[in-house]
């Protein structure tokens, strides 16, 4: 039969074995979970992109309607000048026939 150092020797090999099982199962999973981690925080980072380009894309928006706005703006600032340029003149041409009807008189 089984001596006590068969026996033991035994049960040394068993207990080691399930000992590496264990081991090896541990290292497999951490190994999971650092991928999973990893995955989430990827999906996470891309979500953010996603999001900062969708902001940039109504930050440009707004800017290119401020800019119309602007030159717009700008546009009839010239034009508002312009009539009143001309209108100082004309008043300048109408008080300068005032003064030469005043000097006839």
């Amino acid at each position: 039969m089984f001596n006590n150092t068969q026996i033991i020797i035994t049960i040394i090999a068993s207990v080691s074995s399930g000992l590496v099982g264990v081991l090896f199962n541990y290292k497999r999973e951490k190994k999971k979970e650092q991928i999973r981690k990893a995955e989430k925080l990827h999906d996470g980072l891309l979500l953010e992109l996603k999001d900062l380009q969708i902001k940039l894309y109504k930050l440009e928006k707004d800017l290119d309607e401020w800019k119309q706005k602007y030159y717009e703006a700008l546009q009839e600032l010239i034009s508002v000048k312009a009539d009143l340029d001309r209108s100082l003149s004309k008043i300048e041409h109408m008080d300068m026939h005032i003064d030469m009807d005043l000097i006839e008189e």
